[in-house]
Order: structure tokens, then C-alpha cells, then sequence
């Protein structure tokens, strides 16, 4: 018995040994073939690209498809089949199809209307500040010139940084007709490509609502089925707090942002601030990043009119301070609430972090991430203190 325990011993010592050289193996092979794995990865995104598409736009418009399907089905669809085909069979298809239509009508048309009267102005304005930059940087020079009469050494020195100055800026302005080609004909192939996948998610956005119920209740039994109860749980706790954060946080703050960059451009306009559709687009857009989005959209364009004019630049920043106190007082509270059930010191250190390591990207997505792995470990640290209490 004992000559039989020393075998299945050793048998168990080689079966993990065998194991150990096997897993350093595999880890080396992958370590060793690392920008290959990337690389593979990256090009499987490219081609999944339309999917990944898909699902982010059925997972923005999915709120606005079921709010117009729910009154949509209470006051005409039940009001129709009452009174003209007098049964329920199918009532619930024509709903959803008919919410389908009215969102994606709406949304085409919002596009449409943007890519009609805003970009346009957008470009044009963009061109005109481009121009403009000598003209700026003339002014800089004629202040400099006048601050400094009487220090002719210093006068020198900013007299040479001028001409370096224009020199660089009439470089980026004018560049080579080859670059110039070679830079048009890359921008509208990337351009092409990005139309296609966009239509293609499209599509795919609209089967994705269609069968939300079929692919929700598909994806519960998968895990059911293959996760044991104890993971399933979590899993699904899991899935709970992205919907909530990403279907909560990330829809209303943009909704906010873009209320908040059309706020900007009717209070600037009201008030000739140069360049009005530039700054509501770029204070818009950095709103999206909670506590600092605000000044880093600001201090740019603050600066920029600084060099047009001092007092349209004080100006806008008491407007834009007013905005800002108005978002974080009243419209955002209204919209976003405390969605993401962190701490202000957390949501601080999952912009910086999330920020530092992917730029501003990061600094948009951080916080909805964050608070998803905060929202996780804070259940599991729950379950294993009743754990303890129970014992």
C-alpha cells in the first residue's frame, strides 16, 4: 500500500512538472511571437470593424427605439389593430419595426442636416483661422516689438524667433504638391473605407435591435450552460453594471456634451466671439471628460482669442465659466445623476490613469471602465464579508 502511495506521488509530482514545462513552453512561444499576435488581433478588428460598429450604434439607439416602440405600441399600434384588424398577432413585430424606422429616419436625417450646414461652416472656419495665423502671430510680434523698445538685445531675439515662426507656419500651410496628393488620396480611401463599414454597421445595428430579445436570452443560456452557478452570477452582476454604466453614463453625457457645445455657440454668438462653431465643437467634444473636459476645451480657445483680442478672450471665459457652473450644477446632475457610484477621488484617478496610458481616448472611456471594475470588486468584497459574518 505504502510502495503504491510513493507511485501515485510521483505519478502527480510528473503530471505537474509536465504541466509547468509545458505552460513555460507555450508562455515563451507567445512571449517570443508577441508583435505576430498583436499584429493578427489588429487586422481581426479591421475586418470585425463593421460588427464592432454595429454594436456600439444599436447600443446608443437602442434607448430612442425602445421609447418610441413602448408609446408607439400604447396610442397608435393598439388603436390600429383594435379597430382595423381586431387581433394582437403580430402587433409587437410592427411596433418594434415602425421604432426601428422612426430612429434610424431621425438619425439619418440629424446626419444629413450636420454634414449639410455644420461641417461646411466648420471647414470654412477652420481655413480662415489657418490664414489668419500670420496675421496672429504679426500682432504678437507688433506687442513684443512695443513692450521691449528698449532692450534692443531681447528685441533681437524676438525678431529671430518671428521669422522662425513664419517660416514654420507657412511650411504647414503650404506644403508640396506631392505631399499634398499623396495626403488627399489617402484621406479619401480611409475616408471610403470608414463609409462602408459605417453603412454595413448600420445594418447590423438593425438586426442587432430587431433580435435584442433572441440574442439577450441566447447569451443567458450560453453562460447558464457552460459557466458553473457560482461564475454565472457574477458574470451576469457583471454584464448588469456595464449596461448600466455604459447604457447610463456614457449615453447621457453625451447627450449633455452636445447640449452643452449648442449652449456654447448660441451664448458666444450672442456675444461676436470670433470663430463660434470651432470653440462649441471643441468644448462640446472635451465635455465628454468628466472634471477636466472643461478646461481642456476652454484653455486652447481662451488662448486663441487672446491672440485676436484680449477682451473678446475675458469674455469668453466668463461665459464659459457660466456654461460650465450651469452644466455641473443643473443639466448634469439632471441627466447623469450618480450613475457611476464612485467617489469623486476615483473618478480623478481613473482619468488620470486611463488617460496616461491610452491619451485622450482614455480620458473619455476611463471613467465608465473604472467604474465597471469598481462596481465588480466591490460586490465580490461583499460576498466575502457575509462569507465571514455567516461563519
Amino acid at each position: 500500500m505504502k510502495e503504491k502511495f510513493k507511485e501515485n506521488d510521483y505519478i502527480k509530482w510528473g503530471v505537474t512538472l509536465f504541466g509547468v514545462v509545458a505552460a513555460s513552453i507555450i508562455l515563451f512561444f507567445v512571449l517570443s511571437k508577441l508583435e505576430l499576435l498583436f499584429d493578427f488581433l489588429l487586422k481581426l478588428m479591421g475586418i470585425l470593424s463593421p460588427i464592432f460598429l454595429g454594436i456600439m450604434f444599436a447600443y446608443l439607439l437602442n434607448p430612442l427605439v425602445k421609447l418610441i416602440e413602448k408609446y408607439f405600441t400604447k396610442y397608435i399600434v393598439d388603436y390600429i389593430y383594435k379597430k382595423v384588424f381586431k387581433k394582437a398577432k403580430g402587433k409587437a413585430r410592427v411596433a418594434r419595426l415602425t421604432a426601428i424606422f422612426t430612429t434610424y429616419l431621425l438619425a439619418i436625417i440629424l446626419i444629413v442636416l450636420f454634414f449639410k450646414f455644420v461641417v461646411p461652416s466648420l471647414f470654412e472656419s477652420i481655413n480662415l483661422m489657418l490664414t489668419n495665423v500670420p496675421v496672429y502671430i504679426n500682432n504678437i510680434y507688433d506687442y513684443f516689438k512695443d513692450v521691449l523698445k528698449s532692450n534692443p538685445d531681447l528685441m533681437g531675439l524676438v525678431d529671430n524667433m518671428s521669422a522662425d515662426i513664419t517660416q514654420f507656419t507657412g511650411s504647414l500651410m503650404l506644403p508640396s504638391m506631392d505631399t499634398l496628393m499623396v495626403n488627399i488620396t489617402a484621406g479619401i480611401s480611409s475616408l471610403f473605407k470608414w463609409l462602408i463599414n459605417i453603412i454595413i454597421g448600420l445594418i447590423v445595428s438593425v438586426y442587432l435591435i430587431y433580435d435584442k430579445d433572441s440574442f439577450v436570452a441566447g447569451t443567458k443560456k450560453i453562460l447558464k450552460a457552460t459557466l458553473p452557478s457560482r461564475f454565472y452570477d457574477m458574470t451576469m452582476t457583471t454584464l448588469q453594471s456595464v449596461d448600466k454604466v455604459f447604457g447610463g453614463f456614457m449615453v447621457a453625457k453625451i447627450i449633455d456634451s452636445v447640449l452643452i457645445g449648442v449652449i456654447t455657440f448660441i451664448v458666444i454668438s450672442i456675444f461676436k466671439i470670433p470663430y463660434a462653431l470651432v470653440i462649441s465643437v471643441i468644448v462640446g467634444v472635451t465635455n465628454i471628460i468628466p472634471y477636466f473636459g472643461p478646461f481642456i476645451g476652454a484653455v486652447p480657445c481662451a488662448l486663441l482669442l487672446l491672440l485676436i483680442s484680449p477682451a473678446k478672450s475675458l469674455t469668453f471665459c466668463i461665459l464659459i465659466l457660466l456654461i460650465q457652473q450651469f452644466d455641473g450644477n443643473i443639466l448634469g446632475p439632471k441627466l447623469i445623476g450618480d450613475r457611476t457610484g464612485m467617489k469623486s477621488f476615483w473618478v480623478l484617478f481613473s482619468i488620470l490613469l486611463f488617460g496616461g496610458l491610452f491619451g485622450f481616448v482614455g480620458m473619455i472611456f476611463g471613467v465608465p471602465v473604472f467604474a465597471v471594475i469598481y462596481s465588480v470588486a466591490g460586490n465580490l468584497i461583499n460576498k466575502k464579508l457575509a462569507k465571514k459574518e455567516a461563519i
